[in-house]
């Protein structure tokens, strides 16, 4: 008679061959393990030659007066993601979002540059220094009758101020 107790009906019975050795298994769940980092990693380098920018709805909004505007100024506008610039030829919007990956640009002395991934920029958003292959966009600004200065980042203009009689329009692209 043998030790073993009776088989059950359900009960699975390994035998000496069907064992994985501790090594084996060991090999392979590190195997698979390395493949899944692998994957991860491989999905994040990917993820980042995407732009954080969002393409969505035309944005037309009132940025402040022309008082509100001193001259020879670059004023920034955070909360609408662009600078305003007012010197003796007129003023200009010009965004203030790297076009590499959408960092917030910032002002140098000789224009602007992002301190995310060293792209720089001149004075008038042009691509001075990679990994930025796009200049700056510049942004219609249009002056409203009742004094109020108006952009639409839906539509970007030459890189350049735009003088005060050819500001005056509206909404619809018309100046006048």
């Amino acid at each position: 008679m043998t030790d073993q107790a009776p088989k059950q009906p359900g009960d699975a019975a390994v035998t000496d061959e069907e064992k994985v050795p501790r090594r084996d298994f060991l090999s392979r769940a590190g195997g698979v393990t390395l493949a899944c980092c692998g994957l991860v990693a491989t999905a994040g380098a990917l993820r980042m030659t995407v732009p954080e920018v969002a393409d969505g709805p035309p944005s037309r909004f009132a940025v402040g007066s022309v008082a509100d505007f001193k001259m020879r100024t670059l004023t920034w506008l955070r909360e609408h993601g662009l600078f305003v610039l007012r010197n003796e030829q007129g003023f200009g919007a010009i965004s203030s979002r790297c076009t590499h990956l959408g960092c917030t640009v910032r002002r140098g002395a000789d224009g602007f540059y992002c301190p995310c991934h060293g792209a720089r920029f001149d004075a008038m958003g042009v691509v001075v220094e990679g990994p930025a292959r796009d200049d700056l966009p510049w942004y219609k600004m249009w002056l409203e009758g009742d004094g109020v200065l108006w952009v639409d980042t839906s539509v970007q203009v030459e890189g350049q101020t735009v003088p005060m009689h050819l500001l005056r329009g509206d909404a619809s692209g018309e100046q006048v």
